[in-house]
Parts: structure tokens; C-alpha cells; sequence
């Protein structure tokens, strides 16, 4: 388990990163519990392209925030997000790399993107969005505060399964 989380930076992410990271968001493994499907790198160049000028590629009045999270050893481990919406509804989304789970890593970079969100905005809340049976990302929100708000039964259909969304909340 990681114990220190000055091992850990995070780094904006830029277009740049698109090719740097395409062979970590390529792992079909990852979309697993995601509606989305496997972006092709065009996709996750625009996107990064938007996300470095903090803007979300389908809503213009999102403010996107969203960092790489690197590791001493210069290795890429994971990417967090935080979306600002128009009156300050905020929302985290994660994804720890393949080769990098289960050691303790999400918590710690999350928790930098939120410090470093608050530093620039002063949300009341975040919210956090997990699919019921992602047991993983729902450890890590409930690690990092987060309280089960609401349950949104049979709203997600991923990889031809109903499933339900859990919205947690964490408030500052």
C-alpha cells in the first residue's frame, strides 16, 4: 500500500498526453463497469485538447479540470477528473491504470484533484457517480468521504446488463 502522497504529482493534462496515455485508456479492462466504449486516439485527442483549456468537448458551460496522476518513477498510473456544471454541481470521475490497482494510488491522487480544485473554486459539494457493482471505485469514494446519497435503480446498461447508479456526495 501507498503510505505518502508527496510520491505522487499530478500533471494537467494536455493534447500532448493523448499519445502518451493512449495505450493505459485503450485497456478494455477499464470499461468494465463504463457505458462508454474504448475511445479511438483521434477521440482522446480532441477531448484532451478541450480538457487543457479546461473545457468540456459537449457542454459550454462546464469548466473540465483534469490531471494525469504520475508516480517517482515517472510512470503514468492513473487520470482524475473534476467537472465544474453551471451552478456549482461538481462531479469526480477516475481511472487507475491496469498494472497500478489495488495499491492505494486513486485516494491519494484524487484527493490531490480535489485539493487543488478547492484551492481555485469553493464548492460546497462533489459528487461521485458509480456503477453498483464497480466495488473498487466505491472503496475508494467511501475512503475519501464520500456518502451514499441516492440510488438511481436500473439506469445504467453496461455490457448488455441493468444495472443501478450510486451517487455519492462529499461535502466540504
Amino acid at each position: 500500500m501507498i503510505e505518502d502522497a508527496a510520491i505522487l504529482c499530478l500533471e494537467k493534462v494536455t493534447e500532448h498526453h493523448a499519445q502518451l496515455l493512449y495505450s493505459h485508456i485503450s485497456e478494455p479492462r477499464l470499461y468494465a463497469y463504463l457505458e462508454d466504449e474504448i475511445p479511438q486516439l483521434s477521440e482522446v485527442k480532441q477531448k484532451f485538447s478541450f480538457a487543457e483549456l479546461e473545457k468540456s468537448p459537449d457542454n459550454d458551460t462546464m469548466i473540465w479540470l483534469k490531471w494525469v496522476a504520475i508516480n517517482p518513477q515517472n510512470q503514468y498510473i492513473g487520470i482524475v477528473e473534476i467537472g465544474i456544471f453551471d451552478e456549482q454541481y461538481a462531479e469526480i470521475g477516475f481511472m487507475t491504470f491496469i498494472g497500478f490497482q489495488k495499491q492505494g494510488y486513486a485516494p491519494i491522487y484524487c484527493s490531490l484533484a480535489i485539493a487543488e480544485t478547492q484551492k481555485r473554486f469553493s464548492l460546497n459539494a462533489l459528487y461521485a457517480s458509480v456503477n453498483e457493482y464497480n466495488l473498487a471505485s466505491r472503496k475508494v469514494v467511501e475512503k475519501l468521504g464520500f456518502e451514499l446519497q441516492k440510488v438511481n435503480q436500473n439506469v445504467e446498461f453496461i455490457k448488455g446488463k441493468i444495472s443501478d447508479e450510486l451517487i455519492y456526495r462529499l461535502i466540504f
